[in-house]
């Protein structure tokens, strides 16, 4: 089918969408690329602003790009947008809220789609209802591309392609923090919270979704690896670790699964974490997300969520959007450490019975990760998915990123544009 364009931005207009509009003009234009692209949203004046603005930002000519109006409420406009395009790049979420309805376009008129949910609920929801239509209709649907859960997913794809014997078990830990002077103001925009308040308050749906998706249990490899849920330290990081309570750990599994039941690959066992450097702010940390659990259960808890995210948060969440200048100070790293057996196994459901004899640690590293890193992710998996049908999966439908992009170059490009893979160290454990 021809398509007008080989990409649209839907949500153009949104805090994300306003970052990812001078990089996907960069973007579409290199490595002799020549991709066409589009913007799209529910206000023309809007996105014509924008344009505008990114066109003095940058020095770019913009003035040429189509605009197409698709408001998510309108089934018929995102059908008409999907028409227009051979993927749509989503910004425009709580994507429980607004998601659905352009993966449907998607799927019911051939056009790929990618977005940067870090929801698993919308996330499991789409794959367990559009995979197969995806796959009948040779479509790539691709959630969580952005920081939730690139550095993550990617970074085990990273520790299983460099790990020379069989992976047992992966441990990941994040890490962010400001460079220069601390400026005042949110870290990240209100959508963000939105989504993790109706996440954390239909946490019991998702656990109904997951018994219907994944009906099969994987098998029981051992070593086991054990989840510490309360704060602790150890010797591989500097800082207190806490749980992870982001998506990294389903989209993880989902694509470790994946590599199982697909390609007969044994899963590696997963749990992430965060740091937190002062004893002080592991107490904050606790004390807001115990209150933030409390409150996200009702209906006029949730309602209080919504109307104080600084006062719920301790100022990490506003209404207002972060500062350009915040942003830009904001870094990262995902270190992961993965545990298993130099020697090589022939089946993925064969066991050993000696302790794990090898260890590896790779770090991922980049800045800006709400909206720079994200950015250049997201549009680098939508270009992939366009430039690199070969290497994709052979056969369409919902996927996460480490599953969808493992055998692509996605790795190499974020590396080229400020998102870092690099092997820490490996070392032999069975004399330690």
């Amino acid at each position: 089918m021809t398509r007008d364009l080989d990409i649209i931005l839907f949500g153009a207009t949104g805090f994300t969408g306003k970052h990812a509009l001078p990089l996907i003009a960069k973007f579409a234009k290199a490595k002799n690329r020549n991709l066409t692209w589009g913007v799209a949203g529910r206000n023309e004046n809007k996105l014509k602003d924008f344009l505008e603005q990114c066109e003095k930002d940058t020095g770019t000519p913009l003035s040429d790009v189509p605009i197409i109006i698709a408001d998510v409420q309108d089934d018929k406009s995102l059908t008409d947008m999907a028409r227009k395009a051979r993927i749509v790049v989503n910004c425009c979420g709580p994507y429980r809220f607004f998601g659905e309805p352009v993966v449907k376009a998607c799927v019911e008129v051939g056009t790929h789609h990618v977005d940067i949910a870090g929801e698993p609920e919308y996330a499991e929801r789409i794959q367990l209802k559009y995979n197969d239509k995806a796959r009948e209709k040779g479509v790539y649907i691709v959630s969580s591309c952005g920081f939730d859960s690139i550095p993550a997913d990617l970074g085990l794809l990273f520790v299983q392609k460099k790990f020379d014997g069989t992976l047992n078990s992966v441990v990941s830990y994040l890490e962010s923090w400001q460079e220069g002077q601390d400026i005042p103001g949110p870290v990240l925009n209100y959508g963000t919270w939105e989504s993790a308040i109706y996440g954390a308050a239909n946490a019991g749906q998702l656990k109904a979704q997951r018994r219907q998706l994944f009906p099969m249990k994987l098998p029981n490899f051992k070593p086991k690896l054990q989840r510490k849920a309360r704060p602790h330290k150890n010797d591989h990081v500097d800082g207190w670790v806490l749980p992870f309570p982001g998506a990294d750990r389903a989209v993880m599994e989902r694509s470790q699964r994946l590599f199982y039941e697909k390609d007969q690959k044994r899963p590696a066992q997963i749990e992430t974490y965060f740091i937190i450097k002062s004893f002080w702010n592991v107490v904050l940390v606790a004390f807001f997300g115990s209150i933030f659990q409390l409150l996200a259960k009702f209906k006029c808890g949730r309602n209080l969520l919504l109307k104080y995210p600084e006062k719920f948060s301790a100022g990490f969440f506003s209404r207002e959007s972060p500062s350009e200048e915040k942003i830009k100070n904001m870094h990262f790293s995902v270190t992961l450490f993965g545990e298993g057996w130099k020697g090589k196994l022939a089946d993925g459901n064969d066991q050993y019975s000696t302790p794990p004899d090898k260890l590896i640690s790779v770090k991922v590293k980049g800045s800006n990760p709400g909206y720079g890193a994200t950015c250049v992710s997201l549009l680098l998996a939508a270009i992939t998915i366009l430039t690199e049908p070969e290497k994709m999966p052979s056969e369409g439908g919902v996927y996460p990123p480490g599953y969808a992009f493992a055998n692509t170059t996605l790795i190499e490009q974020l590396n080229e544009n400020g998102l870092t893979f690099d092997v820490l160290f490996e070392k032999d454990l069975s004399h330690s």
